[in-house]
């Protein structure tokens, strides 16, 4: 598993949401903001209103994607042996990247799904080596890989 690869792949995946997210940014802008000459009724005012607070959620947006975009980059992403920020474990067959909050995602045909440091999931899992054992949600799990 090239895990500079996934890193480079995930880089790419949030840069792309950036992007996407502020051309409709900008659309959204665009069609909200009176155009000059424009006849404006009471109510226009009222929609401007919520369309700035539509602009301040899609701003917050792009925040947290750039978040996720520096964080990608802090995370070493070198080989691991054992459960900790970087390293990419196996359990049940499901392929866990530490360190990042992300929903499953697709690379080169295999699946994975991002991690936080703050899940509930990564404190049953923190420091664990490959064979270990752990109980989440009742369960017992063992970890099959870690790279």
């Amino acid at each position: 598993m090239d895990k500079q690869k996934i890193k480079q792949a995930l880089l790419k995946h949030e840069q792309q949401h950036i992007d996407l997210t502020i051309k409709d940014y900008e659309n959204f802008l665009n069609d909200s903001t009176p155009k000059r000459g424009e006849v404006n009724d009471p109510d226009d005012h009222s929609h401007l209103n919520q369309s700035l607070d539509v602009a301040k959620k899609i701003d917050t947006v792009i925040h947290e994607h750039e978040r996720h975009l520096k964080l990608i980059n802090s995370l070493s992403f070198a080989p691991s042996t054992i459960v900790e920020p970087g390293a990419i474990v196996s359990v049940a067959g499901r392929c866990m990247i530490i360190g990042i909050s992300e929903p499953q995602f697709e690379i080169e045909g295999r699946k994975f799904i991002g991690v936080s440091t703050t899940a509930p999931i990564y404190e049953c899992l923190k420091g664990k080596k490959l064979g270990d054992e752990f109980l989440f949600n009742g369960k017992k799990y063992s970890i099959e890989a870690i790279n």
